[in-house]
Order: structure tokens, then sequence, then C-alpha cells
């Protein structure tokens, strides 16, 4: 038998060659499988684009998606942290005397509101407006008449009040709000056809989840009627957003810090209503 220089067979030589190039090959597979498995796995935490814009990773979104329906609604209509308390005060039929005294309250306590204004008024007191604008107030409207027969007489009476309390909202202050809330609330008076015609011309309406009543007791007692409200929609676990209806008048101007005091003692903050949010109705 012909040897080679090493002394080994020539099918000893093939057999050693064979379980070289097999060991190789194996390894490339395994390399494969391990490259495959990472691509895999990457591309398993997939990134998803939130309600609010923000960019989460799988793990995340998952979380999003065991959320309870409270925070996601909070999500939605704003909240730009969920586990915040958060208050929303209203005051309509404003401007008027006090209406500065109102401003100089909330200031004080570093509170925020939602002002829903008359437009004849907002003409008399164009320095109050001015002032809310630019100490933050979100700026509302209320119509013009506040007269249920005349403002709810047609299907397009609300929207005509709506469209000129925007026009002498903008020429005193160069703001343009979509924000309103009609006079008495929604309901009764408000009909779908009317409900059209101002969603058509850009308005958001509001009602309230708090009513504070401050025009009947015409004192500070509106302050536990506010607080007793409150403490059943915490008991009730509502998603809804907590918007106190109140009044632009001297005693609820009077009773306001003891309010806000006791709302800041129960963790409360204090934030504006926008057009992003989901608006509530009676």
């Amino acid at each position: 038998m012909r040897k080679t220089k090493e002394g080994a067979s020539p099918s000893l030589f093939s057999l050693a060659f064979k379980l070289t190039s097999l060991a190789v090959l194996c390894g490339l597979l395994l390399l494969i499988v391990i490259l495959g498995y990472s691509t895999s796995a990457s591309k398993g935490k997939q990134i998803t684009v939130t309600a609010n814009g923000q960019l989460r990773n799988e793990k995340q979104s998952l979380r999003l998606k065991d959320d309870s329906p409270d925070v996601l609604i909070k999500h939605l209509q704003g909240e730009r942290d969920t586990g915040k308390k958060t208050v929303y005060l209203t005051f309509d039929d404003g401007p008027s005397p006090y209406t500065d005294r109102l401003l100089d309250v909330l200031k004080a306590h570093g509170a925020k509101a939602t002002f829903f204004m008359l437009a004849p008024r907002m003409n008399e007191y164009k320095h109050s407006v001015q002032r809310a604008k630019q100490e933050g107030i979100a700026l509302g409207l209320h119509g013009v008449t506040h007269d249920n027969k005349l403002f709810y007489q047609t299907p397009t009476s609300p929207l005509k009040e709506m469209q000129q309390g925007r026009a002498t909202l903008q020429a005193i202050t160069g703001v343009k709000t979509d924000l309103v809330r009609t006079p008495y609330g929604s309901k009764p008076s408000l009909t779908d056809a009317q409900i059209k015609n101002l969603e058509k011309g850009g308005f958001v309406y509001w009602d309230w989840t708090i009513d504070s009543e401050d025009w009947k007791y015409k004192n500070a007692q509106y302050v536990p009627e506010v607080l007793n409200q409150l403490a059943y929609l915490e008991s009730s676990h509502t998603s809804r957003p907590l918007v106190i209806l109140m009044h632009d008048l001297p005693a609820t101007v009077h009773a306001l810090p003891s309010l806000i005091q006791q709302l800041k003692a129960k963790g409360y903050s204090f934030d504006v209503l926008t057009d992003q949010m989901i608006p509530v109705h009676e």
C-alpha cells in the first residue's frame, strides 16, 4: 500500500478532511441559528406609537394594554400624569366687578381656572378679560343673551351667539377660542340640530360633573356642597374629569380661598380645560 509522507493512508486522510469540513459546516449552521434568533428577538421588541405620540417598546405597550379604562380615558383627556389628582375650576357669567378679586385669589393660591364669559360683559370689563389671558386663565364663551328663550330659539341661535362671543373675545385679546358652555347647561334645552351646528362651527361645548350651586346658596355653604359631591365621585371611581361649576359672584369669590385650600389638602392640583380633552356633558 502506498503511503503519504506522514505515513497516513489516503482513506484516513479523506476521512479526516470530511470530519473537518463537517465541523466547519456545523459551526456555520450554529452561527446562522444564533443570528436568526437574535434578529427575531429584536423584532419582538416592536415600537408602538401611543395616543399622545410617544414611543413605547413591547414591554411598555403591554403595560398600556393592561391599564384600567380609567387610566386610558384620563390619558386621552390630556392628563400628562395619570397619577395626578386634578380638578377643573370653571366660572360662568363673567366678567364682573368681582373678576379682578377672583383673579387675585387664583393667583395667590397658584390655581388655574376656566372662564365662560358673556359677550356684553367682556366689552364692559375689557381690562379683566385681558388680565385673565395674561395670567393663564382658559378663556371660554357663554353666549350673549343668557336668555333661555332667545339662546335656544332656533337651530342656529346658539351658534350665532357663540360666534358673536368669539368675535368679541378675539377683538379684545386676540384669542380665538373653541370652548363654550351654553346657558344653564346643555340639558334639556340644547337640541341635536343645535349641537350639530355648534360642532360644524368648530365649537366644543362643556357641562360639568360638580355643581357648586353657589347661585342658590349665595354664601360659603357652596364649599361643603362641592366637597360632598367630590367625595361621592371619588367613591364611585369615575373616570370623568372633575369639572366644578361656579359663577363670577361676590360670595363665591369670598369663599374661594377656603375651597382651594381644602382641595389642596386632599391632594388636588388645578388645571384648565382645553379643546384636546374629551368634554363632559350632563
